[in-house]
């Protein structure tokens, strides 16, 4: 199968579970950022963790490599945290905006557009700032497994149950906490009430 084929399938269908699990409201997102409730965390992580143990088999059966990409210090700080800003103004994510999006929420045109934009400014401004964000510190394809010097398929199944078990943990204090999305909901609304109401 063609990969583009199957990278839009397989984004479909994670789409479709993003859009079914309620990851895709900007409520759930901000309780996950204000750790009020940590579905979309542990959602997320279950991805991870899920893709690790069909992943790592296939790798180690086929001698495929992973394609780790370069461990650039400087850029993934400086990229990471306007993708944080971002994350937080807007309360969604790309991956969380596209699901939203494919659901009818016409709103979230603006920050598709946005994440369009940005995606072309950075494509121009890529060897600009290569000397300046990417080549300092940069340490190469550095991976845990050989980091460590362990076999891949036992570091990505261990570091997989590891996150299983703290998605587990986290579910158990949502529970307890009868953590939901109605705060953050209701903040939503009462803020976008306050914006149209006028001014006394």
């Amino acid at each position: 199968m063609n990969v583009l084929l199957l990278g839009l399938l397989t984004g479909i269908g994670f789409g479709y579970v993003l859009q079914r699990a309620g990851v895709s409201e900007c409520a759930c997102l901000v309780n996950a950022l204000n750790l009020r409730n940590t579905k979309a965390i542990k959602l997320m992580a279950t991805a991870v963790a899920v893709g690790v143990f069909i992943l790592y088999p296939l790798v180690a059966l086929t001698g495929l490599e992973l394609g780790a990409k370069n461990l650039n210090v400087l850029a993934l700080g400086v990229g990471g945290a306007i993708f944080g800003v971002g994350f937080a103004l807007s309360g969604l994510c790309p991956g969380t905006a596209l699901a939203a999006l494919g659901a009818g929420k016409k709103d979230v045109l603006y920050l598709v557009a946005g994440g369009l934009v940005g995606s072309f400014v950075y494509a121009l401004a890529y060897e600009p700032l290569k000397p300046i964000l990417i080549d300092p510190l940069s340490f190469g394809k550095v991976t845990l497994p050989g980091l460590l010097n362990l076999p891949p398929l036992l570091v990505g199944y261990v570091f997989a149950l590891i996150i299983l078990g703290v998605v587990l943990l986290l579910d158990r204090l949502d529970q307890k906490a009868g953590a939901h999305d109605s705060a953050a909901s209701q903040f939503i609304t009462d803020s976008t009430q306050a914006k149209r109401s006028p001014s006394a």
